[in-house]
């Protein structure tokens, strides 16, 4: 009887272990995925890009911007917004409000994809992403501190991010 037992024990162990090898099957799958669309997506310019630039935590970046442009040979126009005050809570609404004004202008240029860059608190770069929503492709850079260098990390297009798109929340949000 042990024996019986003992055997059913294992089968419901090799049983149990089924799922977890199909899930981080499909994660690399996936993870396979966004990495190839985000390489694409990095090689891909189109007509009219343009750099929006960001800084609102004390420093203002665009220089070290257009020289990362400039040395990647990247030629496009770019748009910044700067205030030296910094973001609080008294001024966020008029500073989303600005930067919402500096989209519109680069709506009526043609502007065909965002290269984004910023410096500000967390709060501002969230609410700027809801500006930024299915809008027009954007590029997100990050400042890697040990190199200095800015660094393409992920695009942010039409309301979703690459890899993502199929996922059981998108189907239920997405109809």
């Amino acid at each position: 009887m042990w024996q019986m037992i003992g055997n059913v024990a294992s089968v419901i162990q090799i049983l149990s272990a089924i799922p977890f090898i199909l899930s981080a099957w499909w994660l690399l799958v996936r993870a396979r995925r966004y990495r190839r669309r985000v390489e694409e997506m990095e090689q891909r310019v189109t007509e009219r890009p343009m750099a929006l630039v960001v800084g609102l935590a004390g420093t203002d970046i665009s220089g070290q911007v257009k020289h990362f442009l400039d040395e990647s040979g990247m030629r496009m126009e770019m748009r910044s917004y700067t205030k030296p005050g910094g973001v609080t809570q008294g001024n966020i609404h008029g500073m989303l409000a600005d930067v919402l004004k500096i989209k519109g202008q680069m709506t009526e240029a043609g502007v065909t994809e965002v290269h984004l860059f910023l410096a500000c608190p967390l709060v501002f770069a969230t609410a700027l992403g809801a500006i930024l929503d299915n809008w027009v492709p954007v590029k997100a850079y990050h400042l890697n501190r040990d190199s200095g260098r800015y660094e393409f990390w992920t695009p942010l297009y039409k309301g979703f991010i690459p890899g993502l798109e199929a996922s059981p929340l998108s189907e239920i949000l997405h109809g």
